[in-house]
């Protein structure tokens, strides 16, 4: 095995992290004032409507400070626009751990566009002290606008952006590159939370997905449907019960939605002992679970995994619905949205240090599973790879296999974020957290772990391996390439088309299998770039038009393309059907 600072790194992280007590872990200098004292953070803030047209915005704040309710601490919150302007402000007394705040912006006040500013600080208890800092910003737009580009996003800790804030996550992003775009602005209601499963079968009973509605989460303080601790790891509400609440919501408030974003089944596997490890049961073959978990096929009458002693997703998500009920549920919301079903990263790969024997020796494991875990450790790269791969090819058929039985036309799409191999954790190019205690949530899961997570251990580590900044970024510029997306929303095609055509479309492993541009509708030329993305997770830039590749692995693989012509205009194409390799 490898070692080196790396694998001593992960060792740290993933060993004496999820082992040590929460009390043991160190602080950090982001949640504390020049003073050292906690300072509050803005947990949430909703602007209704946003984009305004010619209505007033009214708007609530939340300011999550336990430290100040514990001492009835007066808090001074602020809201700035972006060049520093005063739009409101006020204090609140922590009565409780979360103190909510309301202001209005009258409608001839809300700007045409722009950036805001939400943060809080403490203030003196006695006559001459001196308040405390500001603490880390909450950050938004306000702007103008009468027909939003409203995307809600419902999934995992993948959709709801792990370790990001608010304004870094992709669906976010992505819904901010649409409004920009179209003009029209943008609304993200998120419905999302850390630890959820795609469908918990059991949770309400007999998956009637309306009952959710009665179900009060802590996760949910202001009862919106919407995780306000959605960093805090939880399987409830799983992805359907998700659903069902953003469709309440947009009935409530006289709306629909033009887009939803989703994901769903890696946690109704086990990401920690199912999937890398194959110790949770039902997880031993990765075909087989993903079947189960993501096509909803194939589940055993009782759930083999419903009393393991760790924490496990595996317990309440074993079986139940797919991800294809997903997206038809999805597309019946109002407004009979568009659907983007986010492809799975590589949070793992062959390119990752070795994981340490560490991992193996979580709370929960017993002798016998400890040891399965242990010899599972070397496999843990290729099972992670492959569990992205045919989960992508999973999301793929379910979208295709929804727009065919359409009435009104293809309206979803499995699209892909383009990572590779490198991207993944402690991989060269990596693109996911590593370090749980740098990312910007963390000061917001130190607080809440211990006060809402029955793990709170696992809950305070649980960035690591999500998409970091760069990646949600390429997550949300990845969306905005896809042609099926482009049309939707009206996107210019940057003038012209692409197609390529795949020679040998079904090898055995080893073969050479040819791919050719055989459409460019456009500027043609010198000067252009493309860059193939093999479905393997391997990726390859040339100047021409054509390439071979040989893939060393069994699959189904979707293989990608991306041009860039002379003017650094993208384009994407995706073969018309993913090449089968047989063994």
């Amino acid at each position: 095995m490898r070692t080196g600072p790396r694998a001593a790194l992960i060792a740290g992280l993933l060993g004496t992290l999820l082992l040590t007590s929460l009390a043991a872990l160190p602080g950090t200098a982001a949640a504390r004032d020049s003073s050292g004292t906690a300072y509050p953070l803005i947990l949430d803030v909703d602007l209704t409507p946003n984009p305004s047209c010619s209505r007033t915005v009214h708007a609530r704040v939340q300011v999550y400070h336990p430290a100040g309710a514990r001492a009835g601490a007066e808090v001074e919150w602020r809201v700035r626009t972006g060049g520093g302007g005063r739009l409101a402000g006020g204090t609140v007394v922590m009565a409780r751990s979360v103190a909510v705040a309301e202001f209005s912006i009258p409608a001839e006040e809300v700007p045409s566009d722009a950036a805001l500013t939400v943060d809080a600080r403490v203030l003196p208890t006695a006559a001459g002290g001196a308040p405390g800092d500001f603490g880390k910003p909450w950050r938004d737009r306000i702007g103008r606008g009468c027909d939003p580009v409203r995307v809600a996003s419902v999934g995992d800790s993948v959709v709801w952006g792990q370790g990001l804030d608010h304004d870094q996550k992709f669906p976010y992003l992505t819904g901010e590159l649409l409004g920009r775009e179209t003009g029209r602005g943008h609304q993200h209601v998120d419905y999302a939370i850390s630890g959820a499963v795609l469908d918990a079968p059991d949770l309400p009973p007999g998956n009637e997905d309306a009952a959710c509605l009665e179900r009060t989460e802590k996760q949910d303080p202001d009862g919106d449907g919407e995780m306000e601790f959605g960093e805090v790891t939880q399987q409830m509400p799983d992805v359907f019960c998700q659903l069902e609440r953003a469709g309440a919501q947009a009935r409530s408030g006289g709306y629909g939605l033009d887009l939803v974003i989703l994901n769903g089944c890696i946690n109704d596997m086990d990401p920690f002992f199912g999937i890398g490890a194959g110790v949770t049961p039902g997880s031993e073959s990765v075909p087989r679970a993903v079947g189960r978990e993501c096509e909803g096929v194939g589940a055993a009458p009782e759930n083999p995994a419903k009393d393991v002693p760790y924490f496990s997703g595996a317990k309440v998500g074993y079986g139940g619905r797919g991800i294809r009920e997903a997206i038809e549920k999805a597309h019946s919301l109002p407004g009979h949205p568009k659907v983007i079903v986010a492809d799975f990263y590589y949070a793992l790969s062959r390119k990752s240090s070795p994981l340490p024997a560490t991992w193996c020796a979580a709370p929960g494991l017993r002798g016998a599973q400890r040891a399965t875990c242990k010899g599972a450790l070397g496999k843990a790269e290729e099972r992670y790879e492959q569990f992205t791969q045919l989960a992508g090819e999973a999301y793929r058929a379910a979208a295709e296999a929804a727009n065919r039985a359409s009435p009104d036309g293809p309206y979803a799409v499995a699209a892909d974020g383009l990572f590779t191999l490198d991207s993944a954790f402690h991989a060269p190019q990596s693109t996911v957290w590593g370090n749980p205690l740098t990312d910007a949530q963390y000061p917001l899961r130190k607080f809440a772990c211990p006060e809402l997570s029955k793990t709170p251990v696992q809950c305070l580590t649980a960035s690591v391996g999500h998409p970091d900044v760069r990646g949600a970024r390429q997550y949300a510029d990845s969306f905005l390439l896809n042609p099926r997306v482009r049309d939707w929303f009206g996107l210019p095609s940057h003038g012209h088309r692409v197609s390529f055509t795949v020679t040998g479309d079904s090898q055995p492993v080893g073969s050479v299998v040819r791919f050719a541009v055989d459409r460019h509708d456009g500027e043609t030329g010198a000067g252009h770039r493309y860059d193939w993305y093999f479905g393997d997770g391997t990726h390859l830039r040339t100047d021409r038009p054509t390439t071979t590749h040989v893939y060393d692995r069994q699959g189904p693989y979707l293989p990608r393309l991306v041009v860039t012509d002379s003017g650094g205009q993208r384009t994407l194409a995706e073969a018309p059907s993913p090449v089968s390799v047989t063994g």
